[in-house]
């Protein structure tokens, strides 16, 4: 029998996983999941094809996605569910985004040059296949070129905040993540809050919109969950849960499944989606 009946955190090859949409939605089916949400970066692409596959395994696959803002210096990930993936704000924002993140990631690849960790951008850019650029391709290569002996390694020395190689990425408030996610018909989630110990972010979060927090997460603590847990009670938000799976990594990671919702946990999160589709404003586009 499966632990969770729902993982709302997963990535796939439309962004920076190792495994096509269709592939996670048979990896979800296979732990017995009953629902689960794709959430790549910056890019619904891989929607159509996971909710195809969801039709077929009996797996529920909501719409998601995960954008990223800055409350002041400060990097946060906002998780979008339920959002219609032909949303003209959504669509905008997201290629406002692809675009920025090649140019990042040539960036960072002059700055490994100069930091005596070259690799073939090219090459990574091909590794993308045609889906979001992120760190995690670049950190590849630098495994694959002998630069590094672990992905985490590849992070420490290069690519985490303050290293060598880190380049800022494109830079918009909370409010401004939270109105895309809205505007697209979905509901705003703050992502892995004990991740960078944001916790003292959520009530500003809240007032920008905000309607849930990821209180599961792969990288949460007993003591963090529990905190959040009761924070989602008394500030009346939605409490969801995920593993942030970004596939098959060589370093190990969350796998897909352990963590999560138990069905009761599941039910609270997709009468909250029904009742946003049952309301006049939402988006259809």
């Amino acid at each position: 029998m499966a632990r969770y009946h729902a993982d709302l955190h997963l990535h796939s090859t439309a962004s920076d996983g190792t495994d096509a949409p269709a592939d996670v939605v048979r990896r979800a089916a296979a732990k017995g999941l009953r629902a689960m949400a794709l959430t790549d970066h910056d890019t619904v692409a891989g929607i159509a094809e996971a909710q195809a596959a969801g039709a077929e395994l009996g797996v529920e696959v909501i719409a998601g996605v995960e954008l990223t803002c800055y409350a002041g210096k400060r990097e946060v990930h906002m998780l979008g569910y339920g959002v219609n993936p032909r949303s003209k704000a959504l669509r905008v924002h997201c290629e406002r985004f692809q675009t920025a993140r090649i140019g990042r990631a040539r960036e960072i690849g002059k700055r490994l040059a100069a930091a005596g960790a070259p690799i073939n951008m090219d090459q990574v850019m091909a590794s993308a296949d045609g889906g979001v650029v992120g760190r995690p391709h670049i950190a590849k290569a630098l495994l694959a070129a002998g630069h590094v002996a672990s992905w985490q390694e590849a992070f420490d020395r290069f690519l985490a905040d303050n290293a060598p190689a880190n380049v800022p990425k494109l830079l918009i408030t909370p409010r401004q993540c939270i109105d895309v996610i809205r505007e697209a018909g979905g509901i705003a989630v703050m992502a892995h809050p004990g991740l960078n110990n944001q916790l003292d972010l959520i009530p500003l979060l809240r007032e920008a919109g905000c309607e849930g927090i990821e209180v599961w997460h792969s990288n949460h603590d007993e003591h963090t969950t529990y905190r959040l847990q009761v924070m989602a009670l008394e500030q009346g938000l939605l409490a969801t849960g995920g593993s942030d799976c970004h596939g098959e990594m060589k370093d190990g990671g969350p796998l897909l499944g352990d963590w999560g919702l138990g069905k009761a946990g599941w039910e609270k999160v997709e009468k909250a989606l029904r009742d946003r589709k049952d309301t006049p404003h939402y988006a259809r586009r």
